[in-house]
């Protein structure tokens, strides 16, 4: 009896039993014979490791005699083997049956080769799936294209495969599939080779073909009318490369690919594929090593961090699924706990050089912005940022970010923020290093650091104006003053690109800029309360001054570097710093430097309970200031000294203090300080039962505190609110302004004030309803 013919679908299920049989007959030997080194295996049979990996997972159906070798080398029993050799030789047949029957009936595809083999594990694309299928099998007269773009790696193609298998129903006069190869090593495919390469697996005869490239395309969109066609565009470079090979009209449709968004496509519907989660990747690299031997399977600790590695690129999670099949994965840097891009490369596939051709892409301005970027000493970055690092003018750099995020090289997380994908920042980096001059590079590192010190000066001198400032000679200030809520969301954007400019100063022996950035940057780590900002900052700033030799910048730095030890709980290692600074002070002669170290030194006194010797040395500070100081520092001072008089329960003497510092803060717009002695006034005035003023100060320091963007005076306003309404037997108000104390203590991770706050709200016990 002849046997059934098979169609394209009895073929696709007779090469997914072929799949599993080999998988299972795989592991049952392994179990008996132990795992076979993949590479020694690609060695002997004289093809590559990844060729070794495509024929284990069923991505590539290997020749008769390689297959019958590779299962003697990986001792397959012979049974097994004898199945399995029948079952390769059957799909082979069947392939071979499909494009034959197909080439006999001379319908659209006949000629056409078999659309690129649907990968088994396909993880976390289900919605954009949905999207593709919904766009492309909805009603004839909806949209006649659909886009599947992003980084390249993202698994655009893969997607893509997937979703014209699914819709050959919708399609049944074919589904013509060419590679544009727009970002392949040679030069992309034109718009005429693939009208032709199209016209051909439609049936059409060659010497049918017009040579003419306009008449190519112009047949081809006469092939698609009236018919329902599906074309796969892969790869596709622009919009340019494919705009003639488009249907005009009728039922066909075009799925494409390509790591350009292709924005010119208006009525096509965007599908952009995003990286995968951790869950995603973590669900996706387990999958593909799940057939491994358990003395060789990675454990789900190791899965995770491989995955996390990999940042949610497929790409990258499939060369690491490869790479752990011969050899364990490499450790971390210490630096940073990330692998270098250069350890995603598995014989096959690498990730560096898939990003490269991405590149080649650019024209000449672009590449080298682009390449420049890599000197970026931080993350995400702004386009003055930008242009600063790669030395444009700043309205030439937004049209070229504006591309980079087109062809997807460039991410923007938000208005006006551009950042590289972790794997793109790491292969531009290593660019950078291998293209440019060493001193091109470090030329474009101090034009970062030379804009962030004078961006942060510029915010500083609006979010703490009449500061203290002799020794600081920063670069020119940007050209528009920003305004006190400017330079505050400035600063908190650019917060962890400050460190990263604060240690590449350091590195780059920049001394004088690295401290002068951790100068600037003191006032907003004291409105935010951010300690670990404030300590590393300053540790790089007096670390470069010490190596300098600047004793004066040495001094600041270990003044300002103790206040944030002595906000951390670290009262010795703050003791030394003031003592250090004053005697760094005294030797170069500055009597103000070394009496607000005399002040700062004070406060050790205070937190270790010495409220005698605290107030002796603020008042002398105080005294030595008031003559010869600046206002600021006065009115800060004598807020200080109020504070520890009120610790010392001397009331009377403290509130003229904080009344007379507090219109002085006014005055100057000093925010932050006013809202401090708003607090300490409100203190004052509580423990003098004075309660209707002592609710005045603490509601004027919430609304100043909040306005400064100070966290923690605010939540300190709402403390002594809150300890205001216990004393006036009003429990519900009293509850209200701790919890909001309690939250904004919470978000700092203010251990002490959340402890006060909890006890003093079990004090208050539960409300009760009335």
């Amino acid at each position: 009896m002849a046997e059934k013919e098979l169609g394209a679908e009895d073929a696709d299920a007779l090469f997914r039993e072929y799949i599993a049989a080999l998988s299972y007959s795989v592991l049952r030997a392994e179990k008996v014979h132990g795992s076979v080194n993949r590479g020694k295996v690609a060695k002997r049979l004289s093809v590559s490791a990844g060729s070794v990996y495509a024929y284990l997972k069923g991505t590539t159906l290997p020749k008769a005699d390689i297959f019958d070798k590779l299962l003697a080398e990986l001792k397959v029993e012979d049974r097994d083997a004898a199945r399995l050799v029948a079952l390769r030789d059957r799909v082979e047949i069947a392939k071979r049956s499909v494009r034959d029957k197909g080439a006999a009936a001379g319908s659209p595809g006949a000629n056409a080769p078999d659309l690129p083999r649907d990968i088994v594990t396909l993880v976390g694309r289900e919605l954009p799936l949905t999207r593709i299928l919904t766009a492309l099998g909805g009603d004839p007269g909806e949209g006649v294209a659909c886009v599947v773009s992003g980084l390249g790696g993202i698994g655009k193609t893969a997607l893509a495969v997937r979703a014209a298998r699914r819709l050959q129903d919708r399609f049944p006069d074919g589904r013509l599939f060419v590679d544009m190869r727009g970002y392949a090593t040679d030069v992309p495919v034109t718009a005429a080779d693939a009208a032709r390469k199209l016209l051909r697996q439609s049936g059409i005869a060659a010497r049918s073909i017009p040579a003419d490239a306009d008449e190519a395309a112009a047949l081809l969109r006469e092939q698609l009318r009236g018919r329902r066609i599906l074309l796969i565009l892969d790869n596709v470079v622009d919009t340019d490369q494919i705009r003639p090979l488009l249907p005009a009209e009728g039922p066909s449709r075009v799925l494409i690919t390509s790591r350009s968004n292709l924005n010119g496509l208006d009525d096509a519907v965007h599908v952009r594929l995003d990286a995968l989660s951790a869950r995603q990747s973590a669900g996706l690299i387990r999958e593909l090593t799940q057939d491994l031997s358990p003395e060789h399977r990675p454990s789900d600790r190791q899965l995770a961090e491989i995955a996390r590695q990999c940042h949610g690129l497929p790409m990258a999670i499939r060369i690491a699924a490869a790479l752990v099949r011969s050899e364990p994965w490499p450790t971390t840097e210490p630096t940073d706990g990330t692998v270098g891009i250069e350890v995603f490369y598995d014989g096959d596939r690498d990730l560096e050089d898939l990003f490269e051709h991405s590149v080649r892409r650019l024209d000449p301005e672009q590449a080298q912005v682009f390449t420049l970027l890599g000197a970026h000493v931080g993350f995400d970055f702004d386009p003055a940022a930008a242009a600063a690092t790669a030395g444009v003018e700043p309205a030439a750099i937004r049209k070229i970010l504006r591309h980079l995020v087109e062809v997807n090289l460039l991410e923007s997380s938000s208005a006006a923020r551009y950042g590289f994908h972790d794997l793109v920042r790491a292969f531009v980096r290593r660019r950078a290093t291998a293209r440019l001059a060493r001193r091109d590079l470090d030329t474009a590192t101090a034009r970062v650091i030379e804009h962030y010190l004078a961006r942060a000066d510029a915010a500083d001198r609006v979010l703490t104006p009449h500061r203290h400032r002799v020794g600081m000679t920063p670069a020119p200030e940007p050209a528009e003053r920003p305004d006190y809520d400017t330079a505050k969301r400035w600063m908190s954007a650019e917060r962890d690109n400050m460190i990263a400019a604060a240690r590449a100063a350091h590195d780059l022996g920049r001394d004088e800029q690295c401290w002068q950035l951790a100068f600037a940057l003191r006032g907003h780590a004291f409105i935010t309360n951010d300690i670990e900002l404030w300590a590393t900052v300053h540790r790089y700033g007096m670390s470069a001054a010490r190596r300098a030799g600047n004793r004066y910048a040495e001094a600041v730095m270990r003044n300002n570097l103790g206040l944030a030890l002595l906000r951390r709980g670290e009262h010795a290692g703050a003791e030394e710093m003031y003592v250090r600074a004053r005697e760094l002070f005294a030797e170069v002669g500055d009597g103000h430097g070394e009496h607000i170290a005399l002040a700062h030194h004070a406060w050790v006194h205070v937190y270790r309970g010495e409220l005698d010797e605290a107030l002796r040395k603020s008042l002398r500070a105080l005294a030595y200031i008031a003559e010869r100081g600046s206002v600021r520092n006065h009115a800060i001072l004598m807020r200080d000294t109020a504070s520890i008089e009120i610790a010392l329960d001397r009331h009377a003497e403290a509130v003229p203090r904080l009344i007379d510092a507090l219109e002085l803060f006014a005055t100057h717009d000093l925010r932050i300080d006013e809202a401090m002695t708003c607090t300490e006034l409100g203190e004052a005035y509580r423990r003098l039962a004075a309660f209707p003023q002592a609710h005045a100060a603490f509601e004027r320091a919430v609304d100043v505190g909040r306005a400064a963007g100070s966290v923690l005076e605010e939540s300190r306003g709402h403390e002594g609110l809150g300890l205001v309404a216990v004393a006036r037997d009003d429990p519900a108000a009293a509850h209200r302004h701790l919890l909001c104390a309690l939250a904004g203590y919470s978000t700092l991770h203010d251990m002490p004030g959340r402890q006060r706050v909890l006890a003093e709200l079990e004090r208050l016990g539960p409300l009760t309803a009335e």
